[in-house]
């Protein structure tokens, strides 16, 4: 069976997630986890839903969901041929790959958090990010004429997220109400991630995974702001530092995606957007999110299923 992995970035992450985590993670990742959140002033059994939403705290609880439901779910699982993820869940989909062990890949989620964390609070003022729908491209680059406001993620023809200063972000949603059939939605994120807002992360994200060993990925990596498989250790470290101040082409990944010719598409979450949007792009396999079942054990008998 082709097996891709989808793993989903901020904005979904919700305390079942977080009761999720404590209820499934071995007392080690349980620590790492902690450790990380504890530089945010918190721990997991402290969360609230006002936390969730922090860049530190919403990087690490992401990365931690997604390695406790692969741990759960791998063993069960066909090898995957190919780790696709969205955002701050492509940390996850290295962790995947086997470019680190687990406890270093919580202190990554953490540090990748805290960088871009610091660099938005050296702009001054508060920044964040905004989806864009319904709106032509041409209409959409000519509305960001003047505003510290940049394409940030590229999901469809008429699917964009941009990120900026916060109240650049409210002219441009002024802007766009001239454009028939326009919707924009605040997201609930903190950075202005994937936007040259962040370019001072860049080179010291880079020099901290490269100190992270020496082992290439196990399995093929999606870069989002590349759309290409990478399965070289160097140039893969290269993709995910430069991603953090580089658009995303996730309407191109699903390309790449189509082209792999996967039997089976499934998304770790938090959340099903990236299911969604997989459906939406035309994929014909089976696409599932694992948000949409009741239970880890009823995604393995799904899974199951498929390869019967």
């Amino acid at each position: 069976m082709r097996l891709i992995l989808l793993f989903s970035g901020q904005g979904l992450q919700t305390l079942a997630h977080r009761d999720e985590i404590l209820a499934h993670a071995t007392p080690a990742l349980r620590h790492a986890l902690d450790a990380e959140l504890a530089q945010a002033g918190t721990a997991l059994t402290a969360l609230d839903e006002q936390a969730l939403h922090e860049n530190v705290v919403a990087q690490v609880l992401i990365w931690g969901l997604q390695w406790v439901r692969w741990t759960q779910l791998a063993p069960h699982l066909p090898q995957p041929v190919l780790l696709a993820g969205y955002s701050a869940g492509e940390t996850a989909a290295y962790s995947v790959a086997g470019l680190w062990p687990e406890a270093r890949g919580a202190y990554l989620a953490g540090a990748r958090a805290r960088l871009m964390s610091a660099a938005t609070a050296h702009l001054g003022v508060p920044a964040g990010m905004m989806a864009v729908s319904g709106c032509e491209a041409a209409t959409l680059t000519q509305s960001l004429s003047g505003l510290a406001v940049y394409v940030a993620i590229r999901v469809g023809q008429q699917q964009t997220i941009v990120g900026g200063l916060r109240a650049d972000l409210e002219i441009l949603a002024m802007r766009l109400k001239s454009c028939s059939g326009a919707h924009m939605t605040v997201l609930a994120v903190q950075v202005p991630a994937h936007t040259p807002l962040l370019q001072s992360v860049q080179q010291p994200w880079h020099t901290l995974l490269q100190g992270q060993g020496h082992v290439a990925p196990q399995f093929p990596i999606l870069s989002g702001s590349r759309a290409a498989v990478l399965r070289e250790r160097g140039e893969a470290l290269e993709a995910l530092a430069e991603q953090v101040s580089t658009p995303i082409a996730w309407e191109a990944c699903l390309d790449t995606i189509a082209e792999y010719q996967p039997e089976v598409l499934l998304e770790l979450g938090p959340g099903t957007a990236l299911a969604r949007m997989a459906l939406n792009h035309g994929l014909s396999c089976p696409v599932r999110a694992v948000d949409e079942f009741r239970s880890m054990a009823a995604v393995r008998d799904w899974i199951a299923g498929l390869q019967r």
